[in-house]
């Protein structure tokens, strides 16, 4: 159906081990609480903040707007308004609060001028279902959820196997719990026993970039989903973004990088550089690098192409 392209996975590799990119620290207090918070506060503002942190931009929603003479958009913004409601009071964050949230909450919260945020109801649910599990297994306390899971990434009893009960975080290929986990690691709130279990959080950017190198090649029955011709089904979605978190993983392992740091340069470029539209390869700025242009244009299939391969088509979920 899709497989993975090593030689392709070693190409990119060779780039990465030469790079020097900025690693972000996510203390910017315009998007995440401060290091000297309550430390529960900070902890439930990421966990709460993440659970609903998936699609902004579907066709018919832009999710952009101007605050204080800065732009920010999608993932951005939803963070800066979160963060803005976290000012006005902490206790927002409360799971005993989250219970009760509803769509005209979310819609409240996130909506400014014309960014208007796409399906309030599922954010709103995705909530209340944290908060209300929250505090039946933990007491109310993330920092019981991280306590339980002993450092362990893996297994049952790892950090990814108890987030799975929350509905938030049960994807099967783990984008929210890794960049949950990602935050919480470079705040230096969690303590990983296993950093062989990490991964990237793999979303349509990431899964963009991959097929577009061609570190993973969809088969023919599959390649309209790439085409945008038909939409995937929910198992091809899994399959495809599966694969493409084992190519990362071994373009990580090569390159001898945390596949997490490695996600840093990915998210930004597929932002800013590796755009369904408006592909920019050649004098594209990428906040993370010091450099102009892709990194990876002298290896990548679709460089020297005119129309570019896009992820798959599927958007009607809250996995990513």
């Amino acid at each position: 159906m899709i497989n993975v392209c090593r030689d392709k996975c070693l190409d990119v590799a060779n780039i990465f081990r030469k790079m020097r990119f900025h690693i972000a620290d996510f203390t910017d207090e315009r998007f995440f609480p401060g290091e000297n918070d309550d430390l529960e506060d900070i902890l439930r503002f990421f966990f709460f903040a993440v659970a609903i942190d998936h699609r902004t931009r579907i066709k018919g929603f832009k999710y952009a707007a101007v605050i204080d003479g800065v732009e920010y958009k999608g993932a951005d913004l939803l963070f800066k308004l979160l963060k803005d409601k976290y000012d006005e009071d902490p206790g927002i964050f409360d799971p005993a609060n989250m219970m009760k949230i509803t769509p005209n909450d979310i819609i409240s919260w996130l909506n400014i001028g014309n960014a208007v945020i796409w399906d309030p109801e599922t954010r709103a649910f995705l909530l209340r279902d944290a908060g209300f599990k929250l505090v039946k297994l933990y007491d109310g306390r993330v920092k019981n959820l991280i306590d339980a899971s002993g450092g362990r990434v893996g297994g049952i009893s790892g950090f990814l196997g108890l987030i799975k009960v929350f509905r938030a975080y049960e994807d099967p290929v783990e984008k929210k719990a890794f960049l949950l986990l990602k935050f919480l690691l470079r705040r230096r709130l969690y303590d990983v026993k296993d950093p062989d279990m990490l991964q990237v959080p793999v979303d349509n950017h990431l899964t963009r970039i991959a097929v577009r190198l061609g570190l993973v090649r969809p088969s023919k029955e599959l390649i309209d989903v790439f085409r945008w011709k038909r939409k995937a089904t929910f198992e091809e979605d899994v399959i495809i973004r599966l694969q493409v978190r084992r190519a990362y993983k071994l373009v990580a392992l090569k390159a001898g990088l945390d596949p997490l740091v490695m996600d840093d340069l990915l998210w930004t470029m597929g932002r800013s550089c590796c755009r369904v539209c408006c592909v920019n390869c050649n004098n594209c700025r990428i906040p993370v690098l010091d450099i102009e242009g892709c990194p990876f244009k002298e290896v990548c299939d679709s460089y020297a192409t005119e129309i570019k391969i896009n992820e798959h088509l599927y958007e009607d979920t809250w996995y990513y």
